[in-house]
């Protein structure tokens, strides 16, 4: 709220994005002065998870890269980080299962906040001629993003190497003279590796969003937004009798997704947005 605030008031003299980026610094910088905020993320460095919790906790915080998402949750659950960031949907791939899975297991811990960020793609490399190039690494969800300019530069046909993470694909391209990755204009830099092709994603509008982890329970104010993961009565109608209740009282869903239950056959339960706080009557 803040945030839009500044940016409302802006003269024209600033592009929204750098203003919102100097506040969040700014905001990071004096929350870290009253206290070193550790924060947790699905790394390694330079994943575009990491880029994201940058984004909103800045510079000066403290900040541990995990292997996987579990991973994330497991360190909120245990106190070793007072936050974590972790991947939830894309609007190209959809949601991300394992995070899903994962609010319901760890409940106790809940959603402080979330973060939507632009996700460009680069093609990188040490050989500059494609035709040498014999391989490609990236993370599958970057690598279904870009199929038409591979398409358009007749690389589909190279071999696909899955990697854990875009980042780790950027360090692999960096020790392989016949391979290339894509990846973030930042991991690439980091590994030092040339970008040969940048913002080859199909879907110019491609956005991830990211969620914000704690065991703080945030206070009520606009705008706030609330998720349930609920088990509905397996027999005709319990999904409509539980949106009905939705319906009843007003309260508009930003997201519906379900998932099964994996510790029954054929089960599903329902991970739910939905506009207002949880305390609200």
């Amino acid at each position: 709220a803040i945030i839009n605030r500044l940016k409302n008031a802006n003269l024209g003299l600033l592009d929204q994005n750098a203003i919102e980026a100097i506040y969040q610094e700014i905001f990071a910088v004096s929350r870290n002065l009253e206290m070193p905020q550790t924060i947790a993320y699905l790394g390694p460095e330079g994943t575009y998870t990491h880029q994201a919790a940058r984004s909103r906790f800045g510079a000066m915080s403290r900040y541990i890269a995990l292997a996987n998402i579990e991973d994330v949750f497991k360190e909120l659950s245990n106190k070793e980080a007072k936050y974590g960031v972790v991947p939830i949907e894309n609007n190209t791939e959809g949601a991300v299962g394992i995070t899903l899975d994962c609010l319901g297991k760890y409940n106790e811990l809940k959603i402080f906040g979330e973060i939507y960020m632009d996700i460009h793609h680069s093609f990188v490399g040490i050989n500059e001629n494609l035709k040498e190039i014999k391989r490609i690494y990236s993370h599958p969800q970057g690598y279904n993003q870009c199929r038409k300019f591979l398409e358009s530069h007749e690389l589909s046909a190279i071999e696909f190497v899955p990697s854990k993470s875009t980042a780790n694909a950027a360090y692999l391209a960096s020790q392989d003279k016949y391979a290339a990755a894509i990846c973030s204009r930042i991991a690439a830099k980091l590994y030092n590796v040339p970008v040969l092709f940048d913002k080859i994603e199909d879907n110019a509008a491609n956005k991830t969003r990211f969620l914000i982890l704690s065991d703080i329970k945030n206070p009520k104010m606009p705008n706030c937004k609330t998720s349930i993961l609920a088990h509905t009565a397996h027999k005709p109608g319990g999904l409509s009798f539980l949106l009905e209740q939705f319906k009843k009282e007003n309260i508009n869903l930003t997201k519906l997704e379900s998932r099964p239950v994996k510790s029954k056959e054929f089960l599903h339960s329902f991970y739910i947005d939905f506009e207002g706080h949880i305390d609200d009557e």
